[in-house]
Order: C-alpha cells, then sequence, then structure tokens
C-alpha cells in the first residue's frame, strides 16, 4: 500500500497536550472481535476536552433501545477461576467523596483561574492581528508576553483541577456504571473541558503564528515555560491550518453537540446492549457484553459460535445507526480538515503520534509484505484445533491443551509472575508493580455494574496512575492484560517529575511499555515452562498477536483509509460499509479465515471506530508492538552490559517520549536507528517470523501438524 502524506497537519492547542488519561491494551486476546474493548485517552488532538472520557460502556445519559444477544451454553460447574477474583482500588486520598469540599474547591478554582485567562484575552485577542510581524520588544511593550507568562500558570493549573476531577468521576462511573451522580460529574466536566480549550486560544493561536523572535523571548520567560519549547514547536507545524479565533471557538463549542455527541450515542448504544444467556437446561439469564465477550475465549467452539453470532446479530439490529453515525464523525472531519486546508485526512493521527508519513509508509509496507507470516500462525492453530481453517470466532480460542500448565493465578500470585518478569530486566519495574498492589491501586473486582474493558489512568495533581480491569479471574489471559496496564502506569510513573508540558507522549509510543510489558512477562513464562504443552500454549498466544498485529490492525487501517476515500462522494449505506470491511479484511486474511463474508459487523462491534476525539486508532498499537519487539532484541543484543543498564536506558527512553518525535526518540535510544527506513520494521518482523517458526516446531511435537 502506497502512502502518499502531506506533512502532519493537525491543530494542537497552547501547551495543550496532556497526559494520557486512559491508555487501553491491545495484546493477545484484549483486543477482542466483537466486543466494547478496552481503550486507551487519547493525547491531545484537535478538540480535545479535558475531562471527557473515551471508555467501553455507558457514558453520559441513557438510551431506551434494548437489544437482546441469545447465546446457547451448556450448564457449567463454577471453576477455579469463577472464583478467582482481584482487589478494589483505593480512592480516598484523591477526594473523600463526590460530594466532597474538596472537590468542589478544586471545580471552583479551576473556573476562577479560567475567568482569569479570560481577562488577559483583552491584551491577546488584539495582538492576533500582528502575530507574526510583532517584534518581542513590542510585544514587551504591548504586555502580551506577560499576559503569556501569566495564562501559562493559570492553564496549567486549571487543566490539573480539572482533569483530577475529571479522572475521579470517571474511575468511579466505569466500577459502577449506574451512578447517576458520576455521571452527571463527567458531563460538568466535559462542558468545563470546552471552556477551557475556549479561553486558552488567544494565546495557542499568538504562540503559533508569532515570530521566532516573539517565540524565543516567550520561553526564556522562566525555566517552566521553557519546559515547553517540544510542544510549541510541534504545534507551530500547524500554523498554516489554524483558523480565525472566532471560529476556533465556535468549533469547540459545536463540538460538543455534534461529533463528540455522535460517539456519545454509540458509546450510549453500546451500554445497553444485553445478551440473554440461555443454557441447554431451559433456564435463561442476562449478562453484559463483558461477559459474553468472555465466550469468544472458550475451549468449546459452539460456545464461541454462538457468542459470536449473537453479538453479532444484536448490533445488525443497529446497523443503521452505526452507519448514520460513522458518516457523520467522519464527514464532521473531513469538513473540519477542509477548512483548515488539511488535505489529507492521514495527516491528524500522523500529527497526533509525532511521526512522519515517511515512517507510517514504512511500517505499512513491512507489514504488508508480512502477512504470510500472520496467515501461517492461523494456520497452525487451525490444524491444532483440528479444522481445515480458523473462523472468526476462533482468532481468541484458548490452545488446545488442558491440564498440563498452571491455566490461572490468583491476583497475588498475577502480580508477583508480573513483578519477577519484569523486575529481573529493570528491578525499579518489578518494586512498582508490587506498590500498585500495595498501595490499591488496581481496581479488578467483579460486579454486574462494571463498565467492560481495561485501562490505565492516572490523577493529575498526585500523579498517582490507577489500573482497571473489568474483571479478574486468574486465566494467563487477563494475567497479560493486567501486566499490559501496569507497563503503561510504569511508563506514566518514570516520568512523574517532569514537567507538566512534558508529560504527555502519543499513542504510538504509549504502547511501547505496556506491550513490553506484557512480552517480558510471556517470555518469562516460556522459559519457566517444563513441557512442550506449556511451551506450545505459551507460544499459542504469541501466535493470536501476530494475527492481531500483522493481519487484523492492518484490516482496520485500510477500512478507515477507504471510509475517508468514499465519504466525501457521499453518505455511504450500512451495506456498503460492511462491504468496505469485509473487503478489507479478506485482503489481509486471505485464505486463512472462513466465514469472511460475516465479518462486516465489525464495523459496528468496533468501539474504535466512534471516538470521536481521533481517527485511526489502529496503525499506533502495531508500531507500538514492533517498536518494543525492537526494544526488547537491543537489550538482548547488547554484548556485556549489565541489566542495570539496559534498565536506565529502557527508562531514559520512556522519558523521551514526551518531549521528542517518534522519530528522534528511536535515533537516540536504539542505536541511530532510523524508523522511517522499511528495514527497520522488516528487522522487527524478523522476530515475529522465528516466534511462529517456534510455535510451528511446537506444533509438530505435538502431532499437530505432519
Amino acid at each position: 500500500m502506497g502512502l502518499k502524506v502531506s506533512k502532519p497537519a493537525m491543530l494542537l492547542f497552547f501547551a495543550w497536550v496532556v497526559t494520557p488519561q486512559h491508555h487501553g491494551c491491545w495484546g493477545r486476546r484484549t483486543a477482542r472481535l466483537l466486543s466494547s474493548d478496552r481503550v486507551c485517552r487519547p493525547p491531545s488532538g484537535l478538540l480535545f476536552q479535558p475531562g471527557r472520557t473515551i471508555k467501553a460502556g455507558t457514558m453520559q445519559g441513557s438510551v431506551t433501545m434494548r437489544s437482546e444477544m441469545h447465546v446457547e451454553v451448556s450448564s457449567v460447574e463454577p471453576t477455579s477461576r469463577d472464583r478467582i477474583s482481584g482487589p478494589g482500588w483505593n480512592l480516598l486520598d484523591e477526594y473523600p467523596a463526590l460530594d466532597s469540599s474538596e472537590l468542589r474547591a478544586d471545580v471552583e478554582e479551576a473556573s476562577f483561574a479560567m475567568d482569569q485567562i479570560e481577562r488577559h484575552a483583552m491584551v491577546l485577542t488584539p495582538a492576533l492581528q500582528r502575530a507574526s510581524v510583532m517584534t518581542a520588544e513590542e510585544a514587551r511593550a504591548l504586555g502580551v508576553l506577560d499576559a503569556l507568562a501569566d495564562v501559562f500558570s493559570l492553564f496549567w493549573r486549571s487543566r490539573t483541577l480539572l482533569r483530577n476531577v475529571a479522572v475521579y468521576a470517571n474511575c468511579l462511573s466505569s466500577v459502577d456504571g449506574t451512578n447517576s451522580e458520576a455521571r452527571k460529574l463527567v458531563a460538568k466536566m466535559s462542558e468545563l473541558g470546552s471552556r477551557h480549550e475556549r479561553v486558552g486560544q488567544p494565546a495557542t493561536i499568538f504562540l503559533r503564528q508569532c515570530s521566532e523572535e516573539v517565540l524565543e523571548a516567550y520561553l526564556g520567560l522562566s525555566e517552566d515555560i521553557a519546559q515547553s519549547a517540544f510542544i510549541l514547536e510541534h504545534s507551530r507545524k500547524m500554523r498554516d491550518h489554524s483558523l480565525t479565533l472566532p471560529e476556533e471557538n465556535l468549533l469547540s463549542s459545536l463540538s460538543v453537540p455534534g461529533i463528540f455527541a455522535w460517539g456519545s450515542l454509540y458509546t450510549d448504544l453500546s451500554g445497553v446492549l444485553k445478551v440473554e444467556m440461555a443454557q441447554q437446561d431451559g433456564t435463561k439469564s442476562e449478562i453484559g457484553l463483558a461477559a459474553a465477550a468472555g465466550f469468544l475465549t472458550d475451549s468449546s467452539e459452539d460456545i464461541r459460535r454462538s457468542a459470536w453470532k449473537g453479538t453479532a446479530e444484536a448490533w445488525r439490529a443497529h446497523s443503521e445507526t452505526c452507519a448514520a453515525i460513522l458518516n457523520a464523525i467522519t464527514a464532521w472531519r473531513l469538513e473540519t480538515f477542509q477548512r483548515r486546508g488539511m488535505n489529507q485526512y492521514l495527516a491528524s493521527p500522523l500529527h497526533l503520534n509525532r511521526m512522519t508519513s515517511e515512517t507510517l509508509t514504512a511500517l505499512i509496507g513491512a507489514v504488508d509484505g508480512a502477512v504470510q507470516v500472520g496467515r501461517k500462525a492461523l494456520r497452525i492453530q487451525a490444524a491444532a484445533l483440528k479444522k481445515d481453517v480458523l473462523d472468526p470466532w476462533d482468532l481468541y480460542a484458548p490452545a488446545p491443551i488442558e491440564g498440563t500448565q498452571k491455566d490461572h493465578y490468583s491476583f497475588d500470585e498475577g502480580i508477583e509472575v508480573i513483578a519477577n518478569a519484569v523486575g529481573a530486566i529493570d528491578p525499579e519495574a518489578g518494586d512498582f508493580v508490587r506498590l500498585m498492589r500495595d498501595r490499591q491501586w488496581i481496581e479488578a473486582t467483579r460486579g454486574n455494574t462494571k463498565r467492560p474493558g481495561a485501562y490505565c489512568t492516572g490523577f493529575a495533581k498526585s500523579r498517582h496512575p490507577r489500573v482497571y480491569l473489568s474483571e479478574y479471574n486468574g486465566g494467563s489471559g487477563l494475567l497479560l492484560t493486567l501486566a499490559h496496564e501496569l507497563g503503561h502506569a510504569y511508563h506514566s510513573w518514570v516520568m512523574r517529575d517532569l514537567p507538566q508540558p512534558q508529560l504527555s507522549y502519543p499513542m504510538n509510543l504509549a504502547e511501547t511499555a505496556s506491550i513490553f510489558f506484557e512480552t517480558v512477562v510471556t517470555n518469562d513464562l516460556l522459559k519457566r515452562a517444563s513441557s512442550t504443552e506449556e511451551k506450545f500454549a505459551i507460544a499459542w498466544n504469541l501466535a493470536e498477536s501476530a494475527g492481531t498485529f500483522l493481519l487484523n490492525i492492518p484490516a482496520r487501517f485500510r477500512f478507515e483509509c477507504k471510509l475517508n476515500e468514499r465519504r466525501p462522494q457521499g453518505k455511504l449505506s450500512a451495506e456498503e460499509i460492511d462491504q468496505i470491511m469485509v473487503d478489507a479484511w479478506r485482503d489481509y486474511y486471505g485464505d486463512a479465515l472462513g466465514h469472511l463474508d460475516e465479518v462486516g459487523i465489525f464495523s459496528c462491534t468496533k468501539l474504535h471506530f466512534y471516538i470521536a476525539e481521533l481517527s485511526f486508532y489502529n496503525f499506533p498499537y502495531t508500531f507500538g508492538w514492533l517498536f518494543s519487539l525492537g526494544v526488547l532484541a537491543g537489550k538482548d543484543s547488547d554484548d556485556g552490559s549489565s541489566s542495570s543498564s539496559f534498565s536506565a536506558r529502557y527508562r531514559a527512553l520512556l522519558r523521551d517520549t514526551g518531549r521528542m518525535t517518534a522519530e528522534d526518540v528511536v535515533l537516540r535510544h536504539l542505536n541511530g536507528s532510523d524508523i522511517q527506513d522499511k528495514a527497520f520494521w522488516d528487522n522487527a518482523i524478523r522476530i515475529v517470523h522465528q516466534q511462529v517458526d517456534h510455535f510451528e516446531s511446537l506444533a509438530r511435537d505435538l502431532g499437530h501438524l505432519p
């Protein structure tokens, strides 16, 4: 696939790039095919609103629509997994309660700070007309530099407070989706976030349009302001795509009832879909989407097939609604890009991920050349499952090995497995994993009102992370999910002492630490496996990853490209969108997957296509996966280097993700490597090829292959 993309072009606000609020995991079984799976909070983007959340499950408000998914399963006795659960998190060190005086005080202080910022608009707004020609001396004489300095402090302080309250509300509503007061607070923070964006626009636009002389004078006002140099320079790449101040404010205001409302409609709809489980004994029980998605990993193909088809049937009843949402969100973005003079739909996600079009072209080129590696992994799995070809409901089937390996871990056992594995490479990482448990910063209880998914978030005031799992049953899949989210938490933890403007990192680099943790734990389990069966079961997970990142994620990327290319020609019907998805899957899966004519429903079931805040929530994951493999390979190839030397360099890499482009991070920390060169990605894919070859060898040893 050849890509012709203009230079990255997407509006970033004045120092308004925040630490991603939610990082969702995307390894192995976390990439569910038919579920509202875990998601991540993007860094700031075109219309970013502090306090607005992206999550799986019900968001603000509710809808009256209700669909039933009928899935017939056999009655089973509770297993060890059914009895295992995780702990609840402690939020009391942030706020005592939703109605606490401490929370109200933070909201009031943030509101007062925004009032102060608005007053500075009397100086900054008139200066916009001469921003590009104004000298530093003139800016100083007119009070522009003093106003910008005050806005900097007020802006970041109010941002911290708003985000802190928003995260708290989101944490509460994640655990209890019926908490109406938490939902109200989420909605309120969304409105305040929109105001925060608007009041910062005069400074945003001025700093984007001003001369280098004025920018240098501004950065020299204080050490704190100087720390924002990178994000300001990155933002200034957008100077040719700015609108006028009234237009920017209007766009920001309209986004709440506009594009964000469409995204909320999908999220609300996904929150009310219920699964009615009809068991063979005639009884019925109603469960949520997360529980239904769990059946996709069942060892019985009948159960997996029923869950997959039942979920698809439920969503198909709302295919017209989903088509309307996709049409509206896509058209909104394209119209906005056009008004900004941006002629490429990929320019926005490229700028958001701080990477060039050359890097994306190299990445996609390498992936397109490796489809046979992913297909090979699927064919081996099919043989092990005694099938000619895998079907969509088999993509997350467990390895057909029972009773020969440890198949569940208590929560404390899981924490120790993760801590020991990552601690062997970076002792500080191992200590951090135990700290997360001991400080009660992990939510992994079970509950009927919990939102499905998993994510990592963090409080802006204390800079303390939190990890959320909709459940923990001790299975190896959720063990690796936990490892993945703890990797995200560790990433933010090693950056916690950095100045605020350097705390943000893009999605592609966000996946580095998470997939690194997940890969290290997988490799450790593989090394400790004592039998061929155990090794095969663990290698099965790596084969799943090959299928996900080399086939599934690229298919999503191609689908979204086609959606953006065809939408300007007119509104797309549900049937047309369905066919675009089928074609994308066929391009990548080829003959390695059956029933491809049924996968069009993926355009409805995949939450990531409906996130209003950003587009192309796909290629950053394959980027992060291959990048993390390259980082780990770099450790293995270090001749005589100590573990402490690697861990120090690894932490330095993580810390630089908030103050460098993706290309510069790799150049500095991976021995001068160039990710704009396809060879970099080809080398990472060779590691995957070796993993699949090893999987094939184990399958042959067990008699699954001739």
